[in-house]
């Protein structure tokens, strides 16, 4: 993955808005800080579809957000992103940290108004790892003792979760994990129902059960997603409101008409051109808020695919990268940074030179690839037109022209393939079948973590899955990985981490 930008999002909150064209009209309503009143429907939009509303199986941003609703898990965060006991009453960690012991609430019910008992967590965590079920990122979990040979099915089950009573189930690591609590929040190992079965089935994602505040009471897929308070939800008293509706698949600028009619109470999804007038507009001051994402988006090159299995062509490509440029496309919005991690995430971490826009380096990495490209004449360079994988109706795809037009100017000719989210998703991580596209991994967790280990580590390699779509394994990265992730000292985790961006960018 090269690492162009980290984007930064608006998010305007539930109010509506009427008759915004050229301007944005004030909103309707008073803004009164009064305590939350039970009841009411949120409606909400997505400009994709999600892919799947299985624990196991979703792992993109969309299906993410709705899953956190439908399924609770062991730990969670609190408002100030700290890891706290969610399902879990409380958690003993062994000295050496290899050893957890999670204590469950009691009376914790599933949708379908059976109790949570720790055998459940049990099935769960082993059916979204058994060997039959496509779960995106796998790796993660590889340090649960018997991981690898109950993934590989050698194993009929995974001997490191044992059920050590009716509400205790303890986890043994083969090494300590500083990630492992973390890794824990995601929905990956959530608890579902026993509808859900012990082994994958993909049907249950249009009926999931969980024991999140909300169920599923329609799914039209692509089209509408509306979820309805779970009235038997272990906090008392919440959630407060009895449903949210989401409509899949609706351009910005159909989410913002029907804002502006009322038809939808909140909008993430802007133009670049709408998120300006929102942002200055004194009425709205105060009812949305701009909040740096922890994204990072660029292109990936397919190491194991001709012509980017040679370094020296990777190379080329990256030098004539303009990223700022790229980045005027939505300016306010995208930071052309030149990096793997968020700056939050490694404060002070320096640029790269290979991350730079040099022209002249560019043509001569494509001579050392054995392509030479001469601009006056507009001879060599590489021969055959190579397509170049986005998203329709995406920033992905404005991207990918100011792409072709920099790539032109070193001999290479793309071809850009605009496809829908899902179809996107699917073709690009599938091994032998992408070489170039556009790619993108918001945090899983604030760790650094998590933008290496599912998406360029050797072990995140999958046949069908695989989140890492570079397909790039590096013996080296994946030590330095290692090392950081057993480390529990923050300073050396991060110069780890940094000497990690320096090899991959």
């Amino acid at each position: 993955m090269r690492s162009i930008r980290t984007k930064i999002e608006l998010l305007a909150a539930g109010l509506v808005c009427l008759g915004c064209n050229a301007k944005v009209a004030p909103p309707i309503g008073e803004d009164r800080d009064v305590p939350p009143q039970r009841g009411g429907t949120l409606r909400t939009a997505f400009f994709t579809d999600v892919r799947s509303l299985d624990a196991a199986t979703a792992f993109d941003t969309a299906s993410a957000a709705i899953e956190s609703l439908i399924y609770d898990r062991l730990v969670s965060y609190d408002q100030d992103g700290k890891l706290v006991p969610e399902l879990a009453e409380s958690i003993d960690r062994a000295p050496d940290g290899k050893r957890y012991v999670f204590t469950l609430r009691k009376g914790v019910l599933f949708h379908d108004g059976s109790e949570m008992v720790a055998a459940d967590v049990k099935r769960s965590i082993e059916r979204s790892l058994h060997v039959k079920t496509p779960c995106p990122v796998p790796s993660y979990y590889e340090r649960i003792v018997g991981y690898k040979a109950y993934h590989d099915g050698k194993a009929e089950e995974l001997s490191g979760v044992k059920v050590e009573g009716k509400y205790v189930v303890s986890f043994e690591l083969t090494e300590p994990d500083a990630t492992f609590l973390h890794i824990m929040a995601l929905p990956i190992v959530a608890p579902v129902c026993k509808s859900a079965g012990k082994t994958y089935d993909r049907h249950f994602s249009s009926h999931p059960c969980g024991a999140g505040p909300f169920k599923v009471e329609r799914y039209e897929n692509g089209q509408v997603i509306r979820l309805v308070r779970h009235d038997g939800y272990w906090q008392k008293g919440k959630p407060y409101l009895d449903a949210i509706e989401w409509y899949l698949s609706m351009q910005s600028f159909t989410q913002r008409f029907k804002f502006e009619q009322g038809d939808i109470d909140y909008m993430r999804e802007f133009s670049e051109a709408d998120s300006q007038l929102y942002r200055s507009s004194p009425a709205w001051k105060g009812r949305g808020e701009w909040e740096q994402s922890l994204t990072t988006a660029g292109s990936f090159m397919n190491t194991e695919m001709a012509p980017f299995d040679n370094r020296h062509f990777r190379r080329a490509v990256s030098f004539a990268i303009n990223r700022q440029q790229v980045a005027s496309v939505r300016p306010g919005h995208v930071l052309g940074h030149g990096k793997i991690v968020p700056e939050v995430l490694i404060p002070t971490t320096p640029g790269y030179p290979h991350q730079a826009f040099d022209y002249d380096r560019a043509l001569e990495e494509m001579k050392l690839a054995g392509y030479p490209y001469d601009p006056k004449t507009g001879k060599g360079g590489y021969p055959k037109e190579i397509p170049y994988l986005a998203i329709i109706d995406s920033y992905a795809g404005q991207a990918a022209e100011i792409y072709k037009q920099q790539l032109a100017r070193i001999g290479i000719d793309i071809r850009i393939q605009l496809v829908g989210y899902p179809t996107f998703l699917a073709k690009s991580s599938r091994r032998d079948t992408v070489q170039i596209g556009f790619t993108g991994w918001h945090a899983d967790f604030p760790d650094p973590s998590t933008f290496f280990e599912p998406t360029l580590s050797s072990s995140a390699i999958q046949e069908e899955e695989s989140q890492n779509a570079a397909f790039y394994s590096n013996p080296k990265l994946d030590r330095i990985l290692t090392e950081a992730r057993r480390s529990s000292d923050r300073a050396r985790r991060m110069q780890l981490y940094r000497e990690a961006e320096a090899i991959v960018a």
